[in-house]
């Protein structure tokens, strides 16, 4: 702005100094012309003037059109330097936007992060507070059980003797199958009740009459009994007689056998016989049309004994694990192979059948009832028999200092007396 002002001044100056000339030349055209007004005065005063006029005419527009032009130019410099600052600032401002853009979103991840980290904090917080509970239900616990340690008498040893015979029970009936020896220690466990003559056992004592009925009512599974039944057919196996296919042909061949002459003829008789029927033995005609197998060769005869011997094994296994699924099978195994091989006519077979149906009908796991009713009865009489010892703990605690205070006031009150009595 202060060079277009200096043009602007320079083009004023410039203007000034062209009137002043113009005002100046007739001054000094009149000094000739004062010289000389009579010589030309007549002859062209007037064209001068106008040649003069129409001179600073020019001058003067010259003047103004240049510093039009000058002005113009200083307007136009002026503009692009305004814009080309303003662009300068706005590009600044840009950039502080830009920055500030970035600013707030570091600011916005700062924010979440904080939040998250204040979510963690109260979650945290809010499990120690937990685990704090928890260790003080425990500090609790263990207190009254140290109180209760203390205060132990020959009744709660009794109670406890009783609590471990009926979980006694149940683990042998669970494990064993035992039901005389459940019902024995059940047994045990409502004498010891009986002996503590209180009121409090009556529910338990109920309980444990009821399961002991219920074990007393269960038939005697007799296991040792069942396993040497079937250790005696184990043995009994080899003893069976194989099933023949025709018993008839062998009696005839060895009545023919007996009646062969010593003679020529009779020899290629008993040849020829003894070819024929060797060929007759290879063909066996079922007139009742059954089935009729012929006798097994010794090797698969021992595998057959083998095979049974070896179920009646897996059924003494299945009987002592108590596995009623592979007792049954094994057992209905050896009863299809004898009935198929052997000769179901014999006394000897019709004995092992009998038995090994007999042995079929046992059930090597019979249901049981667990004394259950018992053992939450116990528990319920242990939790009432702790909470009665600790409410008169409790109340004894509060004796003590009652009577120490009743102590030290009858003390406080004797005490005088007795220095007065020194004093006198």
């Amino acid at each position: 702005m202060t060079d277009n002002n200096k043009q602007a001044q320079e083009s004023n100056e410039a203007i000034e100094k062209s009137s002043d000339a113009t005002e100046t030349q007739p001054t000094a055209s009149k000094t000739p012309h004062q010289k000389e007004p009579t010589q030309k005065t007549s002859l062209t005063p007037n064209s001068s003037v106008n040649t003069f006029a129409a001179l600073s005419l020019g001058l003067s527009a010259i003047a103004i059109a240049t510093s039009g032009w000058l002005y113009f130019q200083s307007t136009q410099s002026t503009l692009n330097r305004d814009i080309q600052q303003l662009t300068a600032q706005q590009n600044t401002l840009d950039s502080r936007l830009h920055a500030n853009t970035l600013n707030k979103s570091q600011l916005t991840q700062l924010v979440d992060q904080v939040k998250t980290s204040e979510k963690n904090l109260l979650l945290e917080k809010a499990e120690l507070a937990t685990q704090q509970a928890q260790q003080n239900e425990k500090l609790l616990s263990l207190e009254s059980k140290l109180n209760r340690l203390n205060n132990t008498t020959k009744e709660d040893w009794k109670l406890a003797e009783a609590e471990y015979l009926i979980r006694l029970a149940n683990q042998r009936l669970l494990l064993e199958a035992d039901n005389n020896g459940a019902a024995t220690l059940l047994i045990n466990a409502d004498d010891i009740l009986n002996e503590l003559e209180d009121p409090i056992v009556f529910a338990t004592r109920k309980a444990l009459a009821k399961d002991i009925q219920a074990l007393k009512s269960i038939s005697q599974f007799d296991l040792e009994g069942a396993y040497l039944k079937l250790n005696a057919l184990y043995d009994n196996v080899q003893t069976l007689p194989q099933r023949e296919p025709s018993k008839e042909w062998q009696a005839s061949t060895t009545e023919k056998k007996n009646q062969i002459d010593d003679s020529t003829t009779g020899k290629i008789t008993s040849v020829l016989d003894s070819f024929w029927n060797s060929i007759r033995s290879l063909v066996v005609i079922n007139y009742n049309h059954k089935p009729i197998k012929a006798l097994l060769p010794p090797a698969e005869y021992q595998e057959l004994i083998t095979g049974i011997q070896l179920q009646l094994e897996i059924a003494q296994v299945a009987l002592i694990k108590g596995e009623p699924l592979i007792y049954q099978q094994a057992l209905s195994r050896v009863a299809n192979a004898t009935t198929e091989h052997f000769e179901t006519q014999s006394s000897s077979v019709t004995t092992f059948l009998a038995s090994l149906t007999a042995l079929q009908q046992l059930n090597p796991s019979p249901d049981l009832p667990l004394p259950r009713e018992s053992l939450m009865s116990m528990k319920s009489l242990m939790k009432e028999w702790n909470n009665r010892s600790s409410n008169n703990t409790d109340t004894s605690n509060n004796t003590e200092p009652s009577q120490i205070e009743s102590e030290s006031k009858i003390e406080s009150m004797t005490a005088p007396q007795t220095d007065l009595g020194d004093k006198a």
